[in-house]
Formats: structure tokens, C-alpha cells, sequence
């Protein structure tokens, strides 16, 4: 099984059924940690949903797909590698439920492998069909099995320039052994000035794989300048060098 994968954490998926009504509260349903990642020596890790409402419950379903990238495109498979448990919930009001993320066989070789777990919040038992709009929230959170051993993960990270017409888009390939998180995309020119090109969370690269973004038709690529990003969460960005022949 194959599905696209959006790029956002957290999106927000419309249920429409007959009538009109105002929207339910969508952001009672609350998911933490943001990513998992599971060493060589852990089999299982920990998700936290909670239930934010004061007086209502609700209903969530987890799921956990592959995660690879292919020709730029985010891809989503099954798998029996890793498994959640469980699988269905029903959230008291201000309730939590421990969500496990467990590792079924044996650590991969060489590089991480990355999943993603999503978390389906369910329309109500007690939700009427003419409720009108609902709003329903789905999580999308990484989840990233380390290789058995003792070498160091590292990202290695090549950046090219590629035209389309008047469109310019960041290409971006990962040869390293860990994923690469894009964050604050920022072009600083020849003089040091600095132009928010993507803000926030741009994608990921995963070990292995290339990946493009367009950038905004305004972005003034000019000679002797280079982006800089925040890879991996870390406060100090870093230089993304551009190959001499994708400028």
C-alpha cells in the first residue's frame, strides 16, 4: 500500500456532512513527543495523546507506515517492522493515553530507517450526521530506528539550484547515514543582508534520497551569496554550499 504523505505535523482533514453548524473544537487532541527515535538497545518508545476538552471525549485511531522518499515525493507503505499499540482509543475528558511504538525485528544495517506514525482523531459516536462541518485533526510523527553499531550518524548534504521556466527550486540530496530536518531557509547575499526565503519547517532528507522545494517566485538568487539553514533542530544554521553547476 502506497499514500501520499503531506509535510505538515499536524493537518487539519473536513468531514462535511448535511446542514450547517458552527465547527467542532478541533484542538483538544494533543500528541507529544513531536518525533521518536528508537536506539539499537530500545524495542519500544513512547507517544503521549491527550484529551485537552474539559467535558468532552473523544475518539483517535494510530496507524505506522515506511516512510521513504522517491524523485522528490514523499511516500508512505505498509510495514511489519515496527508496530502501535494500541490501535484504537477512546479519550475521556482531560484523560491521557500512552501510545506505544514498538520495534518488531531486528535494528537495520547501515543507516536509519524512518517511519511515520499518524494519529486520526474519529467523528464522534454521539456526533449526529446533519452536525454540519467537522473538523478532525491528523497527526503525521517521525519516527526514526537507529542502525545497530557504534558508528557515528552524520547528514551529508548537497544543495543545487534547479530551473524550471521562472520557477527556481532548492534541490537537496542526503548521501550521509542520518536524516536531514530543513528549517528557516534563508538567502544571505555577497554584503551579509539576509532574506527569510522558507520559513519554519521545510522537509526532510531522508539517508539516501534528494528532495526539491520550490522557492518564492521573489527570491533574488545573486552571485557570491548562500542559504542557511537550521538542520536537525540545532540553533546555529548552517551553510548549504550550492554546486557551482546548479546555479
Amino acid at each position: 500500500m502506497k499514500t501520499s504523505l503531506f509535510p505538515a505535523l499536524l493537518l487539519a482533514i473536513v468531514v462535511v456532512s448535511t446542514g450547517i453548524a458552527l465547527p467542532a473544537s478541533a484542538a483538544s487532541l494533543q500528541v507529544a513527543p513531536t518525533a521518536v527515535t528508537l536506539t539499537e538497545k530500545q524495542n519500544a518508545g513512547a507517544l503521549w495523546l491527550t484529551n485537552t476538552d474539559e467535558k468532552k471525549g473523544l475518539r483517535a485511531q494510530t496507524r505506522i507506515y515506511r516512510w521513504t522518499q522517491d524523485n522528490g515525493e514523499e511516500k508512505l507503505e505498509a510495514t511489519n517492522d515496527v508496530a502501535v499499540s494500541p490501535p484504537m482509543i477512546e479519550l475521556l475528558a482531560g484523560q491521557r493515553q500512552l501510545i506505544r511504538v514498538i520495534r518488531t525485528g531486528a535494528p537495520p544495517q547501515g543507516a536509519e530507517v524512518a517511519y511515520r506514525v499518524l494519529v486520526d482523531e474519529l467523528p464522534g459516536a454521539d456526533e449526529p450526521e446533519a452536525s454540519g462541518l467537522q473538523f478532525l485533526l491528523r497527526y503525521s510523527v517521525p519516527v526514526f530506528v537507529l542502525p545497530a553499531g557504534d558508528t557515528p550518524l552524520k547528514y551529508e548534504l548537497d544543495t543545487r539550484l534547479e530551473r524550471n521556466g521562472s520557477q527556481v527550486s532548492l534541490v537537496a540530496g542526503n548521501s550521509g547515514s542520518q536524516h536531514a530536518q530543513i528549517a528557516d531557509l534563508t538567502w544571505v547575499d555577497a554584503t551579509g543582508a539576509r532574506k527569510a526565503v522558507l520559513a519554519g519547517l521545510v522537509g526532510y532528507v531522508l539517508p539516501g534520497q534528494t528532495m526539491r522545494w520550490e522557492l518564492p517566485t521573489d527570491t533574488a538568487i545573486t552571485a557570491g551569496g548562500h542559504f542557511v539553514a537550521r538542520i536537525n533542530g540545532e540553533q546555529e544554521e548552517q551553510t548549504l554550499a550550492l554546486d557551482s553547476a546548479g546555479r
